[in-house]
């Protein structure tokens, strides 16, 4: 009897190697479509709200930008402006989802040392997501008319820092007309 060691033909050797360096393919394909970043905006406006306001209310530039769709908004541009925006106390702090001139607008309205501050972003919707874009747009959703009554009705209100949207604009309207009469 002679004692032979079965050798494994090359084709086999080729194959098993082949199928290893797939399923590393696999893998990694996997892994990636996984661990992929946060998408871009949010599913719905109203959640793109509550969103921004958390962003708001952490501090957190990174989540805030986000938000915005991409190449709408430069590097560092919730960083920039969240520092300018926190750069002084602020009071009467929250966002709002408004319509106005058929647009749809994420505002953002306080008051700090005897000034109101108000942004306003167009919310757009970009692969089925609401997105926030910094370009600017013909309706200016600041400006406040003279009565309450002739607002736009908000789709949804966040209290940021336990004051309404109304409240905020009283307390504006009342600054500007102390500083009107210095």
């Amino acid at each position: 009897m002679s004692s032979r060691t079965p050798t494994i033909p090359w084709t086999w050797v080729v194959l098993g190697v082949f199928a290893a360096w797939l399923a590393v393919v696999c893998y990694f394909i996997e892994r990636q479509t996984t661990h992929t970043p946060q998408q871009r905006g949010a599913v719905t406006s109203a959640r793109l709200l509550t969103e921004a306001t958390d962003a708001v209310r952490a501090h957190d530039p990174a989540e805030f930008e986000r938000l915005f769709g991409s190449g709408t908004v430069g590097p560092d541009y919730a960083r920039r402006y969240f520092d300018e925006l926190f750069a002084y106390p602020l009071s009467g702090l929250n966002l709002t989802t408004l319509d106005r001139q058929d647009t749809r607008f994420l505002v953002l309205r306080a008051v700090s040392s005897y000034r109101s501050v108000c942004s306003a972003w167009v919310v757009q919707q970009d692969g089925g997501r609401s997105v926030l874009t910094a370009v600017p747009s013909l309706a200016d959703p600041c400006e406040l008319p003279a009565q309450p009554s002739q607002l736009n009705p908000p789709f949804a209100t966040v209290n940021v820092h336990g004051v309404t949207a109304q409240e905020a604009d009283e307390r504006h309207t009342a600054l500007v007309g102390e500083v009107a009469r210095q």
